[in-house]
């Protein structure tokens, strides 16, 4: 198989090639910036040609897309790559973080009746209701990979589950679910701060020190899941997941997962990233993962959805939030 998809891959140029660059992008800020649409080769220290990269992916059993989740831009980039894979000739499952157990029921009802209704899968999913951004903005993926008939499911663990895990860690998690995921393996001491500053930085300092180890675990958790999603939903054609970039990181995250699940198999992640102004050179873009070098296999990057400081976002996000709960309990 692996020789049948390097050859085929050229298949897979002419129908990326057909579908076009992303142009004019979509976000707005830093359009210009001399990085922006070019793609990094992290082993090699390099920038790529496309026609590299989608021989790399058209190799990979498994591939990671990892996205910033409200900008166009990466979910466009997406639904190209899920198009030129199908064109090389592989049916890969496509897996959703966005979507979690619960949901999958009413996801696979839905294409059951519609099997190429992209549109129709929000309200059948409850989508306006997940708190992710809006389902125009993934819908091309999903058009991408019903159009080629390809199987979506759902990757993530139900958010109730997620919440417990996050709320009292490992020692709220029964045994069975721990060795289900390989969670009694645990991350090398780095990446287990990693993961807690990473955390921390998310929150901008409001996450209690008394929880981040619990959310940790969450995070891992969710990563674990996810990568046996991956594992048991892909066959001889492999997986493809559309998750967030932290989640398809290679020095942990999914990646670490999968190599315990299915070894043997190849992975490769790429990662859309938004650019930063003073920022030209791609290694500048590791700090942010509080790495050494950039942890994906490969970067595409892209133009930015949003300039303003992220934790100035996250303080007005907390202040709506506490003020619709403050709303909610007044109308009791």
């Amino acid at each position: 198989m692996p020789g049948k998809r390097l050859f085929s891959y050229l298949i897979a140029l002419v129908v990326l090639g057909a579908c076009g660059a992303v142009s004019p992008w979509q976000a707005p800020h830093y359009q210009e910036h001399p990085l922006a649409g070019r793609i990094w080769n992290v082993a090699e220290a390099r920038f790529a040609d496309k026609a590299e990269l989608i021989a790399a992916l058209v190799s990979a059993d498994f591939i990671l897309l990892g996205e910033t989740h409200d900008n166009p831009d990466h979910h466009l980039l997406q639904a190209e790559i899920v198009s030129a894979v199908a064109g090389a000739g592989r049916r890969p499952m496509i897996a959703f973080e966005m979507f979690d157990m619960t949901q999958q029921q009413a996801l696979a009802e839905h294409l059951k009746t519609s099997p190429e209704d992209s549109a129709g899968i929000a309200e059948a999913v409850g989508w306006r209701k997940s708190g992710w951004p809006d389902w125009q903005l993934y819908r091309p993926i999903a058009a991408a990979a019903l159009h080629a008939g390809l199987e979506i499911r759902p990757a993530n663990m139900s958010r109730a589950q997620a919440r417990g895990l996050a709320q009292h860690g490992l020692e709220g998690a029964e045994p069975d679910f721990i060795a289900g995921l390989g969670l009694d393996v645990a991350l090398p001491a780095e990446q287990q701060e990693n993961v807690r500053q990473e955390i921390d930085d998310a929150h901008c300092g409001y996450a209690p020190a008394e929880m981040i180890d619990a959310m940790a675990f969450a995070q891992s958790a969710r990563d674990a899941h996810m990568a046996r999603t991956l594992n048991s939903g892909a066959k001889e054609d492999g997986a493809i997941l559309i998750a967030g970039a932290g989640h398809t990181r290679n020095d942990r995250a999914v990646p670490f997962h999968l190599r315990r699940m299915a070894p043997g198999r190849s992975i490769l992640s790429l990662a859309f990233l938004e650019v930063s102004e003073g920022a030209p050179s791609p290694p500048a873009y590791a700090a942010p993962f509080n790495s050494q070098s950039l942890p994906f296999d490969y970067v595409w990057f892209t133009p930015r959805v949003d300039i303003r400081d992220a934790c100035e976002r996250f303080e007005e996000q907390l202040k709506k939030m506490q003020e619709g709960k403050a709303a909610a309990k007044n109308q009791l």
